[in-house]
């Protein structure tokens, strides 16, 4: 199973950018965790709800204080204890993304030249409606 983010089309088009996968796999380390070590991880996850309201006070007033960073000291450590945010790539997976990355941005080009073909024409049709000649116009070089 890939850890990777899938990219999915929601209803009407929308596209979505799903961590889920990821996101299960480090909740269920943090179970195993907490099963190895209930107390001190439950004071941690306590401690990270605390300073979470206690920052957001700091932030109120003027963003005066530390208690944002000490949480986010805290999180990295659980992060880390958990496997981590990163994900390790497969090279075949990274060619794959690339080739896939290449193919989108020769479609962009594509399409991108095709809509200024069509902006050029509209220009000229819109010119010789109006009965101007386009001696100062030129269409633009792509």
């Amino acid at each position: 199973m890939s850890y990777l983010p899938t990219l999915r089309r929601e209803h009407k088009g929308a596209l979505v950018l799903d961590s889920s996968a990821a996101a299960h796999e480090q909740i269920r380390a943090l179970a195993d965790l907490y099963r190895e070590d209930p107390e001190g991880v439950g004071d941690m996850l306590i401690r990270v709800a605390d300073l979470k309201d206690r920052a957001e006070r700091e932030r109120a007033l003027d963003g005066l204080g530390h208690a944002e960073h000490v949480r986010d000291e805290i999180v990295g450590e659980l992060l880390s204890e958990i496997g981590g945010g990163e994900i390790h790539l497969d090279p075949r997976d990274n060619h794959h993304a690339l080739m896939q990355a290449r193919s989108l941005a020769h479609q962009a080009r594509c399409i991108a030249n095709a809509a200024q073909r069509r902006a050029d024409e509209l220009a000229v049709l819109t010119a010789v409606a109006r009965g101007v000649r386009g001696e100062g116009w030129r269409p633009s070089a792509c």
